[in-house]
């Protein structure tokens, strides 16, 4: 097996340190939609849903096929997931004595902290080598289009 570059040693740190940020913010979540729920077993496991399919619709995006109705679909439950455990969160937040304020900005930190998570476990990093291959295309062409105003 060839050895890391510092390179992809930075990525991989990037990565795992992206993931334990996604697994905390899905612990949070789930944990919330829990306490929101009616104190029943079936109230639970019927609360902590929502967020358990956000976690699920990460995964399916990553993974699955990048047509237009499976991506329609990976965003209809996602949005739905999301409202439904946003609102649990708020709950939370009031019945821990936050204002309505911090109450409803609370869960956006969650989510976003999510999202920026997957992006970052989702997108491959661009390598030094790779950024100068585009540099020298787009100087290439930059020069080629200058030559045939020119003409």
């Amino acid at each position: 097996m060839a050895r890391q570059t510092t390179a992809q040693r930075k990525a991989e740190t990037t990565r795992r340190i992206a993931l334990g940020a996604f697994l905390a913010g899905a612990a949070v979540s789930v944990a919330a939609n829990v306490i929101a729920a009616e104190p029943t077993i079936l109230g639970r496991a019927v609360s902590a849903w929502p967020a358990i399919a956000l976690l699920l619709t990460v995964h399916l995006f990553q993974h699955a096929q990048r047509s237009f109705p499976v991506k329609l679909s990976i965003l209809a439950v996602t949005l739905v997931a999301a409202w439904v455990s946003y609102w649990h969160m708020v709950d939370v937040a009031l019945m821990a004595g936050e204002n309505q304020v911090t109450a409803h900005v609370l869960p956006a930190t969650v989510d976003a902290m999510m999202y920026v998570a997957t992006v970052v476990m989702t997108t491959r990093p661009t390598t030094t080598a790779t950024r100068r291959r585009r540099a020298a295309a787009r100087k290439s062409t930059g020069a080629t289009v200058r030559k045939l105003h020119a003409a």
